[in-house]
């Protein structure tokens, strides 16, 4: 299918986040935009985000997700709502501890958590009930979809293909043909959630969409063969890796590198850290290696403001490095290569999760195409990655004194490590080979849209 073709044809890529930052997202709207389809990418209007946007030739639209069903499930019942209330009038000091009080009376805790693994057992007609944020975001994005009138829709994540589904349900009551292909950005039954209805909910509604949709796509091979088996696929999931660009931007005058926007000497080891900050990323390691490791600096490109962080921080006070602990906001997605090309070493700590172990993350890539060794915990697929191509060094999770010896031992043998990083690995982990096969997904569904 050429250009022309695709020309007429509307994608609509639909994410509940904000879709800043969201590498795979972006990437895929603007691989699609250039092969010569119109692709509107709808996202959701979480934090200070322009509404409507022109990125690359795609539109963003966003749309606000307001929690009206969910939030009536963690509003304390009466007469707590109005001790919550009063308390958060006349009590700013003891807010905290009334409200904490407060909120252990909602229905949320004293009924649908324990109801809802119940109901979900019984039929999957009781989905919505025990996860109110899908009707919420039914409620977001079910009508501005059905204005966009799209041909296919690219549903990111397991929590937008109902919405897709019913999209097209709803298209093919007025004669509508629309295909929708499922990304499983990750793999459902392997996530840690808090909430503990989430995981049920989620791979309850993952059961009975996944072979409605069209096309299944994911993030590995791992992840594509555990979805074939769990689900008894007819076909195997397309894996699109998150790759990098293969060419990468030169150096920004003004976001620069993070050694020299963090004022580093050429000399000074600095192992730099990409990404979300939370507890299972096993950040605390690369600060309590600071210890042993002495002289190393850490860089943490996070987002500032996160509670965990300023936890870090609090941590490095502490033990007495917090001079060399560096923490940085995050920068665009198509720069972090560049941005940390000058770091020492690339460092994933993430612990022992499910979701961890069976794939290459895409910080992996990103480090791989800034071209500096890997330093990862030893989860297995990554580990086995690193040790095979001879890139990195690894380590057991969660032990900052191992990690610190990774520290030492890749700055003494830095030149092996990086001398391992060969065009054809920055080839093959290039977003242009891995956009191909999305491109070839998505003309699949184009000629099912054209024959019906």
């Amino acid at each position: 299918m050429n250009s022309q073709d695709r020309a007429s044809l509307h994608i609509v890529s639909l994410v509940t986040n904000n879709a800043v930052g969201d590498s795979r997202v972006l990437k895929s709207a603007e691989t699609l935009t250039a092969a010569g389809y119109q692709v509107t990418l709808l996202a959701g209007l979480i934090g200070s985000v322009p509404k409507s946007e022109e990125m690359n030739g795609f539109h963003i639209l966003r749309a606000p997700i307001v929690s009206t069903f969910a939030k009536r499930r963690v509003t304390p019942i009466f007469p707590f709502n109005q001790i919550l209330d009063l308390s958060n009038r006349y009590l700013p000091r003891g807010k905290r501890f009334v409200r904490y009080g407060c909120k252990l009376f909602t229905t949320d805790r004293l009924f649908w958590r324990w109801a809802s693994h119940r109901l979900l057992k019984i039929s999957p007609r009781f989905l919505y009930f025990s996860w109110p944020i899908l009707k919420d975001a039914e409620l977001a994005f079910g009508k501005i979809l059905d204005q966009l009138n799209p041909d296919i829709i690219h549903a990111n994540d397991c929590d937008t293909v109902g919405l897709a589904l019913r999209a097209r349900n709803r298209a093919a009551a007025k004669g509508k043909r629309i295909a929708v292909l499922y990304d499983a950005h990750e793999y459902i039954q392997g996530v840690h959630r808090k909430h503990p209805v989430w995981q049920s909910a989620m791979t309850l509604l993952e059961r009975t969409s996944i072979k409605r949709v069209d096309i299944v796509m994911t993030v590995s091979e791992t992840i594509a063969g555990m979805l074939e088996d769990d689900y008894k696929l007819r076909i195997r999931p397309t894996v699109v890796l998150n790759a990098p660009r293969r060419t990468q931007p030169a150096v920004d005058s003004e976001m620069k590198t993070i050694r020299t926007k963090i004022g580093l000497a050429p000399e000074v080891p600095l192992h730099i850290y990409v990404g979300a900050a939370a507890p299972q990323r096993g950040l605390n390691a690369m600060i309590d290696a600071l210890v042993k490791a002495k002289g190393h600096h850490v860089g943490l490109v996070v987002n500032p403001e996160s509670p965990f962080v300023k936890k870090l921080q609090a941590h490095a006070i502490s033990i007495g490095v917090a001079d060399r602990v560096h923490v940085h906001p995050y920068v665009p997605e198509w720069y972090v290569s560049t941005f940390s090309s000058d770091a020492t070493s690339g460092v994933i700590p993430i612990l022992h999760y499910p979701n961890h172990e069976i794939s290459l993350v895409t910080k992996y890539f990103e480090y791989l195409h800034a071209r500096i060794p890997i330093i990862v915990s030893d989860v297995k697929t990554m580990a086995e990655e690193v040790l095979l191509q001879g890139n990195g060094l690894v380590f057991t999770a969660g032990l900052g004194d191992e990690l610190a010896d990774r520290f030492i031992e890749i700055v003494a043998e830095r030149a092996r490590f990086t001398s391992a990083i060969t065009e054809s690995m920055l080839d093959e982990y290039s977003w242009e080979r891995q956009g191909d096969k999305l491109v070839s997904a998505h003309d699949g569904l184009a000629l099912l849209v054209k024959q019906r």
